[in-house]
């Protein structure tokens, strides 16, 4: 009986209480999931209003629907034009007050670009765009600038590019000056500067390295147009950025490669470079120049003294002197000769195979060369050897496809310039197929100039194949190995078979360029034809 009264008192009084508690633990914990806020704050009021003119205040008083933050406020805040001293951004829950530090320009129409800086404060969902525009006069300017800025060599477009506009024609304004308006391209490179008064203006784009409005520094990328501009014009200005070539020439660098050789490594290609010793004897015994006319290898007659003093010169009375130090114990003693393949390990059949040697090539003996394929059989070939200054040999007709090769270069089958001879040598390659190649035949339209450079260009832009055309016309690209490309023409104003950077002072724009629109897929033994009318810009 007792224990049915103690049953009964669980049912009717534990029981209820039990679940009261747990009840009571479940209501602290927060919900989990819901959908996520994704909007961004909205402007409630703004004091002065939007557009006020004959502004006199030293503030504006920003208040929003929520809690804000500003992001990233240095590259995303735009005043333009420029105010100095610059006004302090003063957030404060849902308000932000900017306060300008002296009075402002007169009869001056100013815009504030906040871009993405302005979010709310717990999801950082930015107010895309927002701007403020006042004047210091009776009305608010209302003409535009608008364009697009882009790489001149490869037309690449990059966020945040300074676009600026300059009330002066004078030269030297985007040396020392801050520009009257300006902005800064989005991702495509597009720009637009608004609320601008009646021009002319002069216009720049720079890839402003030090942040200071300034073209000041030497590897900073420039962009200008040659016509100026008024503004209200709905044409697109299209500007081209560029990179000057250095005008100052200095050894980047020198160094010994043995007791025997070193190489000067100048800033630039330069048309002319000589060198000569210091010393009463003359120890150079061979100078080599790259092709890219910027580095010399000097070959000397016996081993390096402790150090060596030359004289540098070159074009317009440019000289310098270099001192070599005596190379590296593990560098000295005596040369040897090696030779390798400089050319691929897989050839298209019928090219030619280029060897590289340690040390530049004073004869050949083509008897003591073996040229064999499948292992067994005996190739004819022909040698080409140009001169002593020289470290390359040709190897031709390589002609048969689909075929693993061996070269053996038996003792003596290379003499130096020292009188070295090479020890044996055996390299291996392998000659493609026919029908692993592809071609591009590409008709050329529209052009009016003589001297251009068609290419075919990688992902990257590197070079893959090239040709130096006259004009309009038909032109063929054979022995192409399966890949993705894309077809570039350089109008190579000046005839010197590359691309020429621009110069601001000497009102020099880049050389133009132009891209075919699609991509091409390269494919084995296939061949593609394309009809490509380009449209040229003038400048």
């Amino acid at each position: 009986m007792l224990l049915n009264k103690i049953n009964s008192f669980n049912r009717t009084f534990l029981l209820p209480a039990v679940l009261l508690l747990f009840g009571a633990c479940a209501s602290v914990v927060a919900p989990t999931g819901g959908k996520k806020d994704e909007t961004p704050p909205k402007l409630k009021e703004v004091i002065p209003p939007e557009q006020t003119v004959n502004f006199n205040s030293e503030k504006v008083v920003f208040t929003f629907d929520e809690y804000i933050q500003l992001l990233d406020k240095d590259k995303q805040l735009v005043i333009s034009p420029i105010i100095e001293p610059a006004p302090t951004f003063d957030v404060k829950g849902k308000k932000l007050t900017i306060t300008f530090k002296k009075k402002l320009k007169e009869n001056t129409t100013y815009t504030i670009n906040f871009g993405n800086a302005v979010a709310d404060l717990h999801e950082s969902n930015p107010l895309a765009g927002f701007r403020y525009v006042f004047s210091t006069g009776t009305y608010v300017d209302t003409l535009f600038v608008k364009g697009n800025v882009v790489f001149a060599e490869n037309l690449k477009s990059e966020k945040g590019i300074l676009v600026m506009l300059y009330t002066s024609e004078d030269d030297s304004l985007p040396y020392n000056n801050p520009p009257a308006y300006f902005t800064r391209t989005d991702e495509s490179g597009n720009f637009s500067i608004k609320n601008i008064a009646r021009g002319p203006y002069k216009i720049f784009a720079l890839k402003d390295a030090d942040n200071n409005y300034k073209f000041n520094q030497s590897d900073e990328w420039i962009a200008f147009d040659k016509t100026p501009i008024t503004g209200g014009d709905s044409t697109p200005i299209n500007l081209r950025m560029f990179k000057e070539a250095e005008k100052k020439v200095y050894v980047k660098e020198a160094k010994s490669f043995n007791a025997f050789a070193f190489s000067v490594l100048m800033n630039r290609p330069v048309g002319v470079l000589n060198i000569e010793p210091l010393q009463t004897s003359d120890n150079i015994k061979l100078i080599s120049r790259s092709k890219t006319n910027d580095t010399l290898m000097v070959w000397l007659k016996d081993s390096i003294s402790d150090t060596l003093s030359y004289k540098l010169s070159g074009e317009n009375n440019w000289t310098d002197t270099l001192t070599i130090s005596k190379p590296a114990k593990a560098l000295r003693g005596k040369l040897k000769q090696s030779i390798s393949l400089l050319s691929s390990t897989n050839i298209y059949p019928g090219n030619d195979v280029l060897l590289k040697t340690a040390i530049p090539v004073a004869s050949v003996n083509k008897e003591k060369i073996l040229l064999m394929h499948d292992s067994t059989t005996s190739q004819p070939f022909e040698i080409v050897f140009s001169d002593s200054a020289s470290s390359n040999i040709t190897i031709k007709s390589v002609t048969i496809e689909k075929n693993n090769w061996n070269l053996t270069l038996l003792p003596g089958a290379v003499t130096d310039i020292y009188g070295n001879k090479n020890d044996t040598a055996k390299l291996s390659f392998h000659t493609n197929a026919f029908t692993d190649y592809g071609s591009v035949k590409i008709k050329v339209d529209g052009l009016s100039g003589s001297n251009y450079i068609l290419q075919l260009v990688d992902e990257k832009d590197m070079v893959i194949s090239e040709k130096y055309i006259g004009g309009n016309g038909s032109y063929l690209f054979e022995k192409m190995l399966p890949a993705k490309c894309r077809v570039r023409i350089i109008n190579d104003a000046d005839g010197n078979k590359s691309f020429t950077t621009g110069n601001y002072l000497l009102k020099q724009l880049p050389e133009l360029v132009y891209y075919y629109k699609e991509t091409l897929t390269l494919r084995a033994n296939w061949d593609i034809e394309i009809n490509w009318i380009i449209k040229e810009i003038k400048q």
